[in-house]
């Protein structure tokens, strides 16, 4: 069971197609949908790096769903399969 609602990334997701969240986006803007949020606790810095991160990574678990690309410079994009408004 997820901590943060559907879980952080697809919350994540879920911010960028409604709105909340601007891409290319950051931890800076994934904290403040924590805050808007008021997930209770917060999750650490280590793991919305992680989340993030893994993501991303094509080489990281093949279990993970990979909703991102990174842009550089700890800037992230959603990828384009995960636009719209069936993943709100």
């Amino acid at each position: 069971m997820p901590k943060y609602g559907r879980g952080l990334n697809r919350e994540i997701v879920a911010a960028v197609n409604a709105g909340m969240i601007l891409e290319p986006f950051s931890i800076k803007d994934v904290r403040k949908l924590i805050k808007a949020k008021n997930w209770k606790p917060e999750p650490s810095e280590n793991h919305v790096n992680v989340t993030l991160a893994n993501g991303a990574s094509d080489s990281h678990s093949v279990t993970y769903k990979k909703y991102f690309l990174s842009v550089g410079d700890g800037q992230y994009k959603v990828k384009p399969h995960y636009k719209g408004n069936e993943w709100l």
